[in-house]
């Protein structure tokens, strides 16, 4: 069972030197641990960096979104998959090598999130949609790397994106993004380099 304070130890090294200004304590307790009762499933979408996008973390990015009250918004980027594999987390665990961590965002940068698709509901985690859950319980992961959850797609990162009441709808005012429906196909079936331009083609009406 991997123990937290390997984890930390695990992703402080990997970002020391990436985004040094941004190493701080995991806050957990901050984190939501659930949708709001009522919270329709309409609340979650995309976002489509657009070419205007001023935040070089974000720049031709694709982004899972959901709300949360009063709040603001959370979201994890999913297509930035980096070279190192699960193992080096879950390293008792032979299916962990088949997965990439992914770059999930600038907040909470040693805080793993992950997606998950089908299977049996992740307690404590939010609702994207009616089969996909966005959970950060390290058990629970390391459950599903073993085998001893069923699931049908599994997707790793580290770190999140949130904004601030009425920060996000401002960065679209200004032409930072495009909110497109949520598309699970494009999220697990097509390859995270190849999302960014089927969806900014899809957000202009390219057909190419």
């Amino acid at each position: 069972m991997l123990n937290r304070s390997h984890l930390l130890l695990f992703l402080g090294a990997l970002l020391v030197g990436s985004w040094p200004a941004l190493l701080q304590a995991d806050q957990p307790g901050q984190m939501p641990s659930e949708k709001i009762p009522g919270e329709p499933a309409s609340s979650s979408f995309l976002l489509v960096a657009s070419k205007q996008m001023p935040d070089p973390r974000f720049r031709k990015t694709v982004l899972v979104v959901t709300s949360h009250g009063n709040t603001g918004h959370i979201g994890v980027i999913v297509n930035r998959p980096q070279d190192i594999k699960l193992d080096k987390i879950f390293p008792g665990s032979p299916a962990a090598k088949e997965f990439s961590l992914f770059f999930g965002g600038p907040a909470y940068p040693r805080q793993i999130s992950y997606l998950v698709r089908g299977g049996e509901t992740v307690e404590g985690a939010l609702t994207i949609s009616g089969s996909i859950y966005l959970a950060y319980d390290l058990p629970t992961l390391g459950e599903l790397l073993n085998g001893k959850r069923p699931y049908k797609d599994l997707r790793v990162m580290h770190g999140l994106a949130s904004w601030a009441p009425g920060q996000l709808e401002y960065e679209i005012k200004l032409g930072g993004w495009y909110v497109m429906p949520f598309d699970e196909a494009v999220i697990f079936d097509r390859p995270p380099a190849a999302m960014w331009q089927e969806l900014y083609n899809r957000a202009n009406s390219i057909v190419l």
